[in-house]
């Protein structure tokens, strides 16, 4: 399912209610791990590229630290997070691919806005103890909380991390 961009803006509340049914048929209920990596790819496809399209098309400035953009920005840390455990969990993709499950949960971390809310705060630890099994080296994983928690999950900030992610997954 493709969700529609309307006024330049991806539809938000779909991205975030197809997300939020994929984590709980295949992650929270059933543990379909490869099953939630395929549905949940496509979704990550499609915001990573609507996000570097939207900043080229600026000349590579950043939108506005507004309501949408922290909605947005929140859901790409969310689905990043998502994508980056099922891989995980699906044992046969992460042997394939774990420099891009450490690049997930890197820039869930690093674009997780408001981390001083309950809910961020404790999924911006769960993404973090992953990160420390995945790096298997405690120091590099408190190096990186560190980082994460000096920029205060400010929406600006989460937003350029995200952008420098984008170029680097999406070569022009």
């Amino acid at each position: 399912m493709e969700i529609q961009v309307i006024r330049d803006h991806l539809d938000i509340v779909k991205l975030q209610e197809k997300m939020n049914a994929i984590v709980f048929d295949y992650l929270d209920t059933s543990n379909n791990y490869p099953k939630a990596m395929r549905e949940l790819n496509p979704l990550y496809i499609q915001v990573t590229t609507y996000y570097k399209e939207y900043v080229n098309q600026r000349a590579g400035e950043l939108p506005k630290a507004n309501t949408y953009w922290h909605l947005f920005i929140d859901c790409c840390a969310k689905l990043c997070y998502f994508l980056a455990a099922s891989t995980y969990y699906s044992s046969n993709a992460l042997q394939k691919t774990p420099e891009k499950v450490e690049h997930l949960l890197k820039i869930a971390a690093y674009s997780l806005p408001s981390i001083e809310q309950e809910e961020n705060e404790q999924l911006l630890e769960d993404i973090l103890a992953l990160l420390t099994e995945v790096l298997e080296d405690e120091e590099k994983a408190t190096n990186i909380r560190n980082e994460v928690l000096s920029q205060k999950g400010e929406v600006k900030q989460c937003l350029q991390q995200f952008k420098l992610f984008v170029a680097q997954e999406l070569p022009a």
